[in-house]
């Protein structure tokens, strides 16, 4: 960039390899940078000077002289956590976590170094994770703090070598979102985030404001937002001063809330009422996934899905999306999209036929009408047809919660009008019943086998008379 500014020969990007009078082996200074990084870093390591003396009056000296300061002091910033990895990697060789009273080395870094938890976090992370030699690649400046970290971050992943070396000539921000796509979200980890979903109301402490905080999963949290927002864009009058989203979103939760404690009691009604206007108030819901499909087809979904928003989804979600929604698969490579088409999960018509005729939730036990959809019984992820005989009519809680969230199943022997739910396997106390002995299970497949010989005659203790034919002559 500044290459006519620069009178000085080039310089060594690395720190000098001595260490206490100890010259250190040379450090391949390519392992997480790239030809365009190493060539920047040269053009500031020779412009360096430029901090130092002064007497240059021209704009793009200054720039380059602000340019390289801020570098070469980012350089060592990451050289002293290099420093850091190495005295934490001893510290937990030699157990320094228990003898010192913590609970864990997290605590131990952010107690002793007083930092935060966080960027304590992620030198244990690195501690535990990176041998002595790329810890020294980092204490002498062949490698940056920052990309060490979100390459062994990518690494851990499961990403290839040659994701890697194309994340070199991204910033860290679309490395991030690389990594998103490539750590693996399964049926667990989901069901454990819509378990610890929650929404807390904290008072302030004078009493005038009190302070929302939560926790909601990816698709949660997208249906509230997006429904918020269009519901806040009703509120605002034509003319009125708009304010900003944040405050959009507060007043239509007060007003959803509000239209809830105002309605009023409803008489009572027949079954087949309330099912009816249930109905009339159904929405056709409309999802989207966006899904990197040769990543998401080799881990089973559990890779590269995520919502329209950018928000990581995992299987539970495909399947729910596969059943009440619609999916749109994209392929994207570089700045190559492909385009598979969307599909829908369940003709219009079809959900229509199938919720007449089993006139409400086939749970068994359940009167609910609240949002009655239909329901695959075996997964399309499965396996499962997209036929009126695979379908059934669930309400609300039982499709979204307890089959889609909370992983049970519907069994596909029940009565078609009393469904009854099985638990998922991983629900279960815990015991694995052992393998059973071989030379046992011979034995009882040679007892089940049929035979063609006549089963022996019962010995009743006495000689049977023998019979004989009688020949009357003529």
């Amino acid at each position: 960039m500044y290459e006519y500014l620069l009178d000085y020969p080039d310089q060594d990007t690395v720190q000098p390899r001595h260490l206490n009078g100890v010259e250190t082996p040379r450090l391949d200074g390519d392992l997480f940078t790239s030809r365009y990084q190493r060539e920047r870093q040269r053009v500031y390591d020779r412009a360096a000077h430029m901090v130092q003396d002064g007497g240059y009056a021209h704009g793009d000296v200054e720039d380059a002289k602000a340019e390289a300061a801020l570098v070469r002091g980012e350089a060592q910033v990451s050289r002293t956590r290099g420093d850091q990895l190495g005295w934490v990697r001893h510290m937990l060789r030699r157990g320094a976590v228990a003898r010192f009273g913590y609970r864990n080395p997290t605590e131990m870094v952010a107690s002793r170094l007083d930092m935060r938890r966080s960027v304590a976090r992620e030198l244990v992370y690195l501690a535990e994770r990176l041998g002595d030699h790329q810890i020294d690649s980092i204490r002498y400046g062949a490698v940056s703090y920052e990309r060490a970290l979100a390459e062994t971050r990518l690494a851990e992943a499961g990403a290839s070598v040659e994701v890697i070396e194309r994340s070199r000539d991204l910033d860290l921000g679309a490395v991030k979102r690389l990594l998103q796509s490539h750590r693996k979200m399964t049926r667990q980890d989901e069901r454990a985030i819509f378990d610890g979903q929650y929404l807390s109301m904290q008072p302030s402490l004078d009493g005038s404001h009190v302070k929302v905080n939560g926790r909601l999963g990816a698709l949660e949290a997208d249906i509230c937002r997006h429904g918020l927002d269009r519901r806040g864009e009703r509120l605002v009058p034509a003319g009125e001063t708009r304010p900003d989203a944040g405050q959009r979103r507060a007043l239509a939760l007060t007003t959803l809330c509000q239209d809830e404690l105002d309605r009023a009691p409803q008489p009572a009604q027949t079954t087949a009422e309330r099912i009816r206007q249930a109905r009339r108030r159904r929405r056709e819901p409309a999802l989207m996934v966006v899904a990197n499909q040769p990543l998401a087809e080799a881990s089973a979904n559990e890779q590269g899905v995520a919502v329209l928003a950018g928000a990581r989804v995992g299987p539970d979600t495909v399947d729910l999306v596969q059943c009440v929604g619609i999916t749109e698969v994209i392929t994207v490579a570089g700045q190559n999209i492909v385009h598979h088409g969307t599909t829908a999960s369940t003709r219009p018509s079809l959900r229509r036929a199938v919720l007449a005729r089993d006139d409400g939730c086939t749970i068994d036990g359940c009167t609910s009408t609240y949002r009655l959809e239909a329901h695959h019984i075996t997964p399309r992820s499965q396996g499962g047809t997209n036929t009126a005989e695979n379908l059934t009519s669930l309400c609300w809680y039982h499709h979204h919660v307890a089959v889609h969230r909370r992983g049970m199943r519907i069994d596909p022997q029940s009565p078609p009008r009393r469904r009854r739910l099985i638990p998922p396997r991983t629900q279960t106390c815990g015991y694995q019943p052992p393998d059973p002995d071989p030379h046992t299970v011979a034995i009882l497949r040679a007892l089940h086998t049929q035979s063609n010989r006549a089963p022996p005659l019962r010995w009743s203790g006495r000689r049977r008379p023998l019979s004989r034919k009688l020949q009357v002559a003529d």
